[in-house]
């Protein structure tokens, strides 16, 4: 198969009032290409037969569709998608004319052109949402967010989560992909072999015809997805670590205390000086252990590090107090019962504060 080629897939699922258009508009797009393309559509046997629709269209000797039955989701509808593909760059979008056809081989040409993967953004220069109402930007910043703070190798992209992108197969070759739900480029990120990711802006456009299919299953699905990612990356064995070292720093504050107080010096005073032991201890072990892959020689990063280490975890004690105060005053809530939620906001916060800033490079 030519390199210049390149296969469109496309999942759907009651996309019936969408299809024909969508289709005839990447027609008129890949021309430009002068390249031999095909469109593999996946569809999850949708009750309005988008799949009968599809294989009936006028040029369906570049179409092909692949009707599945007895399961449902777009990120296994893609896998089962790119599996099929005859061509080695592979371009996945959606059916709802939220992306633009007409980006397509602008999107083919910087993967032929060195990019391993190459993805129309939402975020990026020349973007813009037309499609996007103000619940939906809330969420997918939350969304956001979260893959960021739990995935450090993502955060230079702008749009990570898009659902409009390219790649080369050669990307996800060893990679063990099991996605839930719909944010495959996510999965490709976090498990796929590459170097080199272009972004392109596009403008989200409003819906064709049918209804979205975005709802509370799909952040429940989200949450499902980036945890099992969490588990299957190399991050679960950070976040493990961290509380490992938390572990230790608790039992060596409890044995200063312990120790201090028994040889006469007041336990408030004792009680500072065993904090600050269990807080050296987490800096030094995370320095050495758990974030040994980012820290950065010198005594002004050491300096900065620990000022920050410092800094978020005074913050995490402030909310795990004040975690305590509401679920046990206001909530009524057992106080054992509240300490014990408190302290695992205070990991999380810590976590996140390590991940985000601590060990970043002093700029």
């Amino acid at each position: 198969m030519p390199n210049s080629s390149a296969s469109i897939v496309i999942p759907t699922y009651n996309e019936r009032e969408n299809v024909l258009e969508l289709l005839e508009r990447i027609h008129r797009s890949m021309g430009s290409l002068g390249a031999p393309f095909e469109i593999v559509i996946v569809d999850d046997d949708s009750p309005d037969e988008t799949w009968k629709v599809a294989s009936q269209q006028s040029n369906g000797d570049r179409v092909r569709v692949i009707r599945r039955h007895g399961e449902r989701g777009l990120a296994t509808a893609v896998l089962t998608g790119i599996q099929a593909a005859n061509y080695d760059v592979v371009v996945v979008m959606d059916a709802d004319l939220q992306h633009p056809p007409e980006k397509i081989p602008e999107l083919v040409s910087l993967v032929q052109n060195g990019a391993d993967i190459a993805i129309g953004s939402r975020f990026a220069e020349q973007s813009a949402l037309e499609g996007f109402s103000f619940s939906r930007q809330l969420l997918s910043k939350g969304a956001d967010l979260l893959a960021r703070t739990l995935f450090r190798g993502i955060r230079s992209i702008k749009d990570p989560e898009s659902g409009f992108f390219a790649f080369k197969k050669s990307v996800i070759a060893d990679a063990n992909l099991s996605p839930v739900g719909y944010k495959i480029l996510l999965e490709i990120l976090v498990q796929g072999d590459y170097k080199t990711v272009s972004e392109v802006g596009y403008t989200f456009d409003k819906r064709g015809g049918g209804v979205s299919k975005l709802g509370a299953k799909n952040a429940v699905d989200y949450l499902h997805h980036t945890s099992s990612l969490f588990l299957r990356s190399g991050e679960f064995h950070r976040f493990w670590k961290f509380v490992a070292v938390g572990a230790v720093g608790v039992i060596l504050n409890l044995t200063v205390l312990y120790a201090f107080t028994e040889l006469g010096v007041y336990y408030l005073l004792s009680g500072v000086i065993a904090i600050e032991a269990g807080l050296l201890s987490n800096f030094i072990l995370n320095r050495s252990w758990t974030f040994r892959d980012r820290v950065t020689s010198g005594l002004r990063y050491t300096l900065t590090a620990l000022y920050r280490d410092h800094a978020v975890r005074f913050l995490g004690i402030v909310l795990n107090l004040l975690t305590l105060w509401l679920l046990t005053s206001l909530f009524g809530l057992y106080y054992l019962t509240s300490q014990l939620i408190g302290i695992g906001v205070a990991v999380l916060w810590n976590y996140s504060g390590n991940q985000w800033w601590t060990w970043e490079p002093t700029l």
